[in-house]
């Protein structure tokens, strides 16, 4: 099943995303933008671990295609899903080309909606580096509330920064 937003589709991962994924990871100024970090990614690298991907009930990860010409635009995933106490994590990640066009405000929206409507959830939270404003604003214009500043949090470029805690609630 895949999860249809207004300008996105979102579906799950398969080995011909290899390519897509590879320049996300590989890309520096993302690497910098987002909390988490990796080592320069093979080809291979990248196909072996599309292939030891398994379902699974607590990580949902999706590809972001375009509605318009079904090109692959990005990932996204909802971690950390927690039906106990409704609540989850959410990344995203898209190519350097397709941000500030509506598809990352899109994708957000359709996957929690998806998370609430459809998983039960209450809480879908997020985490962004506090000098990384594009994603914080995107996140508030989805309807996020900051929450606080987790201090020293994340190490980039020789410094430790502060990461920006956000959650947005079913009957916010």
């Amino acid at each position: 099943m895949n999860i249809v937003g207004e300008k996105i589709i979102l579906r799950a991962i398969e080995i011909t995303d290899k390519e897509v994924l590879l320049d996300i990871i590989n890309d520096t100024e993302t690497e910098y933008s987002l909390g988490g970090w990796s080592f320069p990614t093979s080809s291979l690298y990248q196909e072996e671990w599309i292939k030891a991907q398994k379902p699974s009930t607590h990580i949902l990860r999706c590809m972001i295609n375009d509605t318009k010409d079904n090109t692959t635009i990005g990932t996204v995933i909802l971690s950390d899903i927690d039906y106990k106490n409704g609540n989850a994590e959410v990344h995203i990640k898209l190519l350097g080309n397709s941000r500030g066009k509506g598809y990352g405000a899109d994708t957000i929206n359709t996957l929690i909606k998806y998370a609430f409507n459809e998983l039960r959830l209450n809480c879908v939270y997020a985490h962004v580096n506090a000098y990384n404003i594009v994603s914080q604003k995107l996140f508030e214009r989805c309807g996020f509330v900051k929450e606080g500043i987790l201090r020293n949090r994340i190490f980039k470029k020789g410094e430790y920064h502060n990461v920006i805690a956000l959650s947005i609630l079913k009957e916010g």
